[in-house]
């Protein structure tokens, strides 16, 4: 069942009633009754009770139709949507769809009237039998039968000619265009609002909207560059040893054999060379030698390297003559515990971003992806160097889960027209086109909940009566017509007044004959 169309090109100005889920069918019908305005527009709450039994939409066509208006309904419950299509009232998906939709309500039959009204036909007009001819006629009635029945054509003729010169007099009736652009005004609410993953409905209370959790899984890896710089031991050092024998034999010292100070920790030395040591006691040969470990280290004073290990310690006694030199360190670049959270956080933040951009991959075409909700849990993370390891780039690998907060497009938009409405004078109504939300940032999670802030900026403008600007013209000349409107309505430009034929200075006499548009100012994003 689709809405009934306005004809003509008269722009409505429709009156918003915005329902909540515990108004009393009373409450509504009052709404109904004391409206100012011939077109309304019911925006039905996910839950209303007062409208889900047959009974309710029943009173409400009784309502509409006993007070002269025309009713559409915003609902998103099948139930409810379904009754009011069998009651003749225009269904919208949205506030904005109906404001921009044309339509009246359907004409009931004498059936769907009884049903509507309860049982009784108020608004029929019952059809009545003609009456029946008296049974005796008299002279004077017969007289005028046949007069009428003689000149029926003629007074058909008549008829029908009067009605031809009633037309063409209305058609040479002036007729006249009025464009009015109401001042608007700016409505701004700072607030947070609460994305819940666990509640049904809307609460303007608490601010809470129903909300749904989505997750998917994500990978990636990052690197950073180390800056922190540390010396490490470089080359060895090196010198030599002078080995004394202690038996009558000869013995060869082989490459390899261990040297070491007896002072302290032990520094460790081994022969780089094979050497023989002559025979006789007290015979002697010099080695090379080169320390075991690089660094500094290694660099001892003469005559600290004095123990030889293994079996060799006792055919022959070692000394350094000499100091070792040649030991050294080198600067170079090692990881830290400050790299690895530097490069755990860049990671976070670019998997956050990736995952943002997969999640809203996952929402319905009725959601939105409610911002800065987006959370990395990982599941494992792997880096390529311990600290103090040197390296020049230190790299990451991390496995995760995103997860993200996804609400109903039209929630918010109820949920926000709620607030602002609380806000709006009286004659005046919210454009559907000028409400903007802005997120802030700040937001963060509460258990499973997301609270997040918001500036919301709404745009009102005065609600206006075509109808009753239409009398209030209807004969004034086109200047006095300008000064009317201009003090009568807070106008954001001069209106605009066409009237013809061409040169007519004064508007018609018949307000149908006067056409009014409103059109809403226009804003700067």
């Amino acid at each position: 069942m689709h809405p009934a169309p306005l004809r003509g090109k008269i722009r409505v100005v429709y009156q918003i009633i915005q329902l909540q889920p515990n108004d009393d069918i009373a409450t509504i019908r009052a709404r109904i009754e004391h409206a100012h305005f011939s077109f309304l527009i019911l925006v039905v709450p996910r839950e209303c009770p007062a409208l889900e039994n047959e009974r309710g939409l029943q009173l409400v066509r009784r309502a509409a139709e006993s007070s002269g208006v025309e009713v559409a309904l915003v609902a998103h419950a099948e139930d409810i949507r379904d009754r009011a299509h069998e009651l003749g009232f225009p269904v919208f998906n949205s506030l904005a769809q109906a404001q921009k939709t044309r339509w009246r309500m359907e004409s009931l039959t004498p059936t769907q009237w009884q049903n509507a009204s309860g049982g009784r036909l108020f608004a029929t007009r019952q059809q009545r039998a003609p009456a029946a001819p008296p049974e005796r006629a008299t002279r004077a009635d017969v007289l005028v039968f046949e007069f009428l029945k003689q000149y029926r054509a003629g007074i058909i003729s008549l008829g029908i000619a009067l009605a031809l010169l009633g037309a063409a007099a209305i058609l040479l009736v002036p007729t006249a265009q009025v464009r009015l652009v109401p001042s608007s005004i700016a409505l701004t609410i700072n607030t947070d609002m609460i994305a819940d993953p666990t509640v049904q409905t809307i609460s303007s209370a608490t601010r809470t909207i129903p909300a749904r959790r989505i997750t998917t899984e994500i990978s990636g890896t990052a690197q950073i560059r180390t800056t922190t710089q540390k010396q490490v031991p470089n080359a060895p050092s090196t010198g030599s040893v002078i080995f004394t024998n202690q038996r009558a034999e000869e013995t060869e010292i082989p490459p390899g054999l261990v040297v070491k100070t007896s002072a302290g920790v032990p520094i460790r030395f081994t022969t780089t060379t094979t050497v023989t040591l002559p025979a006789g006691v007290g015979s002697r040969v010099e080695a090379p030698i080169q320390a075991v470990e690089p660094g500094l280290s290694g660099n001892v004073k003469e005559l600290s390297i004095n123990t030889i290990e293994g079996s060799l310690s006792i055919a022959a006694r070692v000394i350094n003559t000499k100091a070792t030199t040649s030991g050294s360190l080198k600067p170079v670049r090692v990881v830290t515990a400050d790299d690895k959270k530097k490069l755990e956080a860049q990671l976070l933040e670019q998997l956050r971003k990736q995952g943002t951009d997969l999640l809203k991959r996952e929402l319905k075409e009725v959601e939105l992806f409610v911002p800065d909700s987006t959370l990395i849990d990982p599941t494992d993370a792997l880096f390529d160097r311990a600290v103090d390891e040197p390296a020049e780039v230190l790299n990451l690998r991390m496995n995760a889960v995103a997860i993200g907060i996804a609400m109903d497009k039209d929630d918010l938009r109820t949920m926000v027209s709620a607030l602002l409405n609380k806000q709006v004078q009286a004659g005046f109504q919210l454009l559907p086109d000028g409400v903007n939300v802005e997120p802030q940032s700040g937001g963060k999670y509460q258990a499973i909940a997301f609270r997040f802030p918001i500036r919301v900026i709404g745009y009102a403008t005065p609600q206006v009566d075509t109808s009753k600007v239409g009398r209030a013209l209807q004969g004034k000349s086109v200047s006095d017509a300008k000064a009317y409107l201009s003090s009568a309505i807070n106008l954001a430009q001069p209106p605009e007044i066409s009237v013809t034929p061409l040169g007519w200075n004064r508007l018609p006499f018949l307000a149908l004959r006067i056409a009014v548009f409103v059109e809403p100012q226009t804003l700067k994003k």
